[in-house]
């Protein structure tokens, strides 16, 4: 029984281990931006959906993942569908912002698994939002308002006392998750593909039928995709090390994002935004306005080499998430990213 006490207290600690509250708030401004634009992606096919339903068809044959079976949930119309994503976008934006963050999030993740059913049950079932599911799920369990949020302005503006640290629970299964997702899908290769996963012609065969913007590129040497096949799955499989030696995160975090980069260019996987978003779960958010401010007050050479990647990442973002997100909105999100780091760049440096 010590034993197995000893156990749980290092699971409890590790899940709900104590982060500054500024992190989890930026964190569920991520999430809830990161499912807001995967609604809106879906929207399309959806509403589609759900316009044949309304006129009585024929449409798509309806195929309800397992969730929906068991709780016996089908197709919608299309006022349905409407109501839905009305008050899905609009959790999700509170959510963002922090406004009743809790409820809010509650809400817009009981919106976004419905919306992503709906979307699933009546086509094909993808794995690049599973984490995103899981960190939307975990939101409403934790003071998610109490930093970055207008609850905790507007507590502040009451007087009202806030904590500096709360439970790091959504943040702590998004990386598990994560972790899980990356080391499952290299050990699965290693296990059915065995050594002729590394043969180089695996992946050659990979690209060259997607027929993505860099596949011939990159497919055109056999020893290079070798080398990339060496490379994909010692970075999936050995991902989980960024628990045990946290600086890791330096070599897997560029790794991971650039091999989604890679996939999409080279299958025509489409961005896997969703993922690649959620990588921040092992960044300390809250550190990252004053670390840049930092760099730029080092000297034009530094700034350079900071906001060359630093602006190429946003507007790799931007690019992607203009397709589905209205332009105004993101340029309100820029806007916002922008004044954060000027603030603190024009700040006194306190040495």
């Amino acid at each position: 029984m010590n034993a197995l006490a000893a156990v749980w207290d290092r699971f409890d600690g590790f899940f709900h281990a104590p982060v500054p509250a500024a992190r989890l708030g930026a964190f569920r401004a991520l999430v809830a931006a990161v499912a807001l634009y995967d609604v809106l992606l879906y929207s399309g096919v959806v509403l589609a959906d759900a316009a044949v339903v309304s006129a009585g068809g024929p449409g798509r044959p309806w195929q309800p993942i397992f969730l929906f079976e068991v709780l016996g949930l089908g197709p919608i119309g299309l006022p349905a569908a409407k109501a839905v994503q009305a008050v899905t976008v609009v959790a999700l934006v509170a959510g963002a912002l922090g406004l009743g963050a809790r409820l809010a999030c509650g809400i817009g993740a009981l919106g976004f698994l419905y919306w992503s059913g709906l979307a699933y049950s009546f086509g094909k079932p993808h794995h690049d939002k599973v984490a995103l599911a899981f960190a939307m799920a975990a939101l409403p369990f934790a003071r998610v308002g109490a930093g970055v949020s207008l609850d905790a302005l507007l507590a502040r503006w009451r007087g009202r006392p806030r904590p500096a640290l709360v439970g790091a629970m959504p943040i702590r299964l998004t990386q598990f998750t994560l972790a899980l997702g990356y080391c499952g899908a290299g050990t699965a290769k290693l296990l059915l593909g065995g050594l002729d996963w590394f043969n180089g012609y695996t992946l050659q065969g990979i690209m060259l039928g997607h027929d993505g913007d860099w596949s011939r590129a990159f497919a055109a040497n056999v020893d290079l995709c070798r080398l990339q096949s060496v490379g994909v799955v010692t970075v999936q499989v050995l991902f989980p090390l960024v628990f045990v030696w946290p600086r890791l995160r330096w070599f897997f975090l560029p790794a991971a994002t650039g091999f989604h980069l890679m996939t999409w260019k080279t299958m025509d996987t489409g961005p896997y935004m969703r993922l690649w978003l959620l990588l921040f779960a092992f960044v300390p958010m809250e550190r990252i306005p004053a670390a840049l401010a930092r760099g730029l007050r080092r000297g034009p050479v530094t700034a350079l080499a900071i906001l060359a990647p630093v602006a190429a990442y946003v507007a790799l973002v931007v690019g992607v998430a203009a397709e589905v997100v209205p332009w105004w909105a993101l340029a309100a999100v820029v806007a916002v990213l922008v004044g954060c780091v000027a603030r603190r760049a024009w700040r006194p440096d306190p040495r």
